[in-house]
């Protein structure tokens, strides 16, 4: 059999807010999570020293840069979800042009996430008119895929 591989030759990322079930916002920049455990240093027999894997790393901090045009409504949410300290359940897809909804693979649920903007970029070069940017802090990493959900992007 042949596997095929595809790679993400459009970069589109789509991200969900439960809370906002209405909107769905393109993603310009954004980090995944890492994925990692805390080390945890031992010390054995004779004082020798080692280090293991240890708690699991659970929560982030992602630079992200979100996508607007002139209606505004995505903004507007944002705006909403610093100003009134909301904690939000989020998905980021990673949309490609073989795959235009995302897989379960490639969609990541983060959880109690938290918006801190820091400027919004104006931008008359493309058709973004908006740029918002700012940090996501993220409580709790859905990297086990059980709880992901491919995106509905271009299936409507």
């Amino acid at each position: 059999a042949t596997s095929w591989i595809h790679a993400a030759v459009q970069f589109d990322f789509e991200l969900r807010i439960a809370e906002y079930p209405a909107l769905m916002y393109l993603v310009q920049n954004i980090q995944i999570a890492p994925l990692g455990r805390e080390p945890a240093e031992c010390f054995v027999v004779h004082g020798v020293q080692f280090d293991q894997a240890g708690r699991y790393r659970n929560k982030a901090e992602s630079p992200i840069t979100f996508t607007e045009t002139i209606q505004g409504h995505f903004y507007r949410a944002i705006r909403d979800w610093v100003m009134n300290k909301r904690y939000l359940t989020v998905t980021l897809t990673l949309c490609g042009e073989s795959k235009p909804a995302g897989t379960k693979d490639t969609s990541t649920p983060y959880e109690d996430c938290w918006l801190e903007l820091d400027g919004v970029d104006l931008s008359a070069e493309d058709n973004t008119l908006i740029k918002p940017s700012g940090t996501l802090h993220i409580n709790w990493i859905g990297h086990d895929g059980e709880n992901s959900q491919p995106a509905t992007w271009g299936q409507q």
